[in-house]
């Protein structure tokens, strides 16, 4: 009979070390896995999110960019590109530019201001950051992988999954945080398993040192903080003592300690909190709870196989993830089962329930489910290292799943490291400036008018010549169309901007952009 021994036995034993032939396997993964970190790194659009990343670190604001180059005045793209890296902004100025986005944390855009500076600024080089960290990450899932199970076998199973899982891997090529928030999570429960079972002063000072620095790279690692908290309440038996265990204790102590590193922030993210909502009003934009749902399941397959599957094979895939956090749940102790579930059910509750109740976007964020996904790929691991050692069906279909998902990542993987623009780039906001640029690329003496969003236009400046001329406003009335250019275009114009154009000129589509639901006009050309 097919079955996977789903029974609650107790903690099996399992083998310290993977068999030869699968260690040579997981290596070979792990190996591919860190190719495609570094394949095609600059070949990618370097969309608006990754130029504001630049523009932040190098000392500058999106104020300052407006005030001094939308003026109506003609510049061109290299002076664009002045604003993206060091020049003679020094690391006070980056700091002022980081307090003006206190939503990010200031960890990451610091880091990115010292490896540019020691390793010169290129697309290629901000990214290698990033690329850098999610390194990082393999010993660290190792490490936690240790501490839960005491086995190599499941850490390098483990590995050999999260190095060919696109979401993975397209994070690791990002100029943005997601990479060295990753490593924090996989370190700062490592090191909390440690300090609970060592008990030792210096293991706590570490463990909490890993919150402050998780806290000053993502604000989002408040949920990883979460998810402790949960698990060290439970493990603890905090609510039915009347006294604090000396691990209760200490735990309380080092969040406690992290937590009031972190408070000069959260003084500025108030003291700024009107400008901290406009710039993520995007994320409490309204979806029906019935789009929520179709939302979360493309996410779950993107996630783990980038695909997006038919109902049926979708339900498969469901199954493959979430049977296994069950059969860790039968098969482990709680003090196992239980840090890996409340990383999963923490990581998406927080965002999913505001989003159901309140309205928003916030469990849409891909990105910011990370600690779910690596949750259950941690379950998968050990559900397979388990199998393996017991034999029969349960072995084969275990196998059969681990291959389906090796297979589908290394497929996936190698699909987006030969494309320009993927999912993770917000296709409806960066699909078009390939096409777009190599429209304006074509001319000798183009003029490109504007009143787009700088970030857009930053990003949009790392794909025209050099010497491609911009004339941007920040209000219509500012233009007045710049003579001895031909051909002159018009990029992503408001409204306004557009019919102010049309009462003296004739404007003509050049490139309707089909990536968006409905399909808008990104490109026209100005004629007398």
């Amino acid at each position: 009979m097919l079955q996977l021994n789903l029974a609650c036995e107790p903690k099996q034993k399992l083998g310290r070390s993977l068999p030869r032939r699968l260690q040579i396997c997981a290596v070979a993964l792990l190996v591919i896995g860190i190719f495609f970190r570094f394949y095609n790194l600059d070949r990618k659009v370097y969309w608006l999110d990754e130029a504001r990343t630049s523009l932040r670190m190098s000392g500058h604001t999106q104020t300052e960019l407006v005030e001094e180059i939308y003026t109506g005045q003609v510049v061109d793209a290299a002076t664009l590109q002045a604003y993206q890296r060091p020049g003679e902004k020094d690391w006070g100025d980056t700091f002022h530019a980081l307090q003006g986005n206190a939503e990010h944390t200031p960890l990451y855009f610091l880091l990115a201001r010292l490896w540019t500076e020691g390793w010169g600024y290129s697309v290629a080089n901000i990214r290698g950051l990033s690329v850098f960290f999610s390194l990082l990450v393999f010993p660290c899932l190792f490490w936690l992988c240790r501490e839960l199970f005491a086995s190599h076998a499941v850490g390098w199973v483990a590995i050999a999954l999260v190095s060919i899982t696109p979401l993975h891997v397209l994070y690791a090529q990002e100029a943005r945080p997601y990479s060295l928030w990753t490593v924090e999570i996989l370190l700062s429960s490592a090191l909390l398993l440690g300090a609970m079972r060592t008990t030792t002063r210096w293991s706590w000072v570490l463990y909490g040192a890993s919150l402050t620095l998780g806290l000053y790279t993502q604000l989002l690692f408040g949920k990883i903080m979460i998810a402790h908290g949960i698990y060290v309440a439970i493990v603890e038996n905090i609510f039915s003592k009347r006294r604090l265990s000396p691990t209760a204790r200490s735990y309380l102590i080092a969040t406690g300690m992290s937590f009031l590193s972190l408070i000069p922030w959260l003084v500025l993210f108030f003291s700024n909190l009107e400008q901290v909502q406009e710039s993520t009003a995007t994320l409490n934009l309204p979806y029906q709870f019935s789009t929520l749902i179709n939302e979360w399941v493309l996410n779950f397959s993107r996630g783990l196989i980038d695909r997006e599957l038919g109902s049926l094979n979708t339900v498969g895939l469901i199954l493959v993830g979430f049977a296994p956090l069950y059969y860790l749940y039968r098969k482990t102790p709680r003090v196992t089962w239980l840090m890996i579930l409340a990383l999963v059910a923490v990581s998406f509750l927080v965002l999913a329930l505001p989003d159901i109740f309140l309205g928003g976007q916030r469990s849409l964020r891909i990105r910011y489910l990370i600690p779910a996904f690596l949750g259950i790929q941690i379950a998968i691991a050990f559900l397979f290292v388990n199998q393996f050692e017991a034999g029969g069906w349960g072995k084969r279909l275990s196998q059969l799943m681990l291959a389906g998902l090796i297979i589908g990542g290394i497929e996936a993987c190698f699909a987006s490291a030969q494309a320009q623009v993927w999912w993770n780039k917000s296709i409806p906001r960066s699909a078009y400036y390939p096409a777009v640029s190599t429209l304006i690329n074509q001319a000798s003496n183009p003029l490109v008018l504007s009143d787009d969003d700088p970030a857009a236009l930053l990003a949009i400046s790392y794909w025209v010549k050099p010497n491609t001329h911009f004339q941007l406003v920040s209000t219509p009335k500012q233009l007045k169309v710049a003579e001895g250019f031909a051909p002159i275009f018009l990029l992503n114009p408001s409204k306004r901007l557009r019919n102010r154009l049309e009462r003296k000129y004739k404007i003509r589509p050049v490139y309707e952009d089909h990536s968006m639901s409905q399909p808008a006009v990104r490109l026209w050309q100005i004629e007398p």
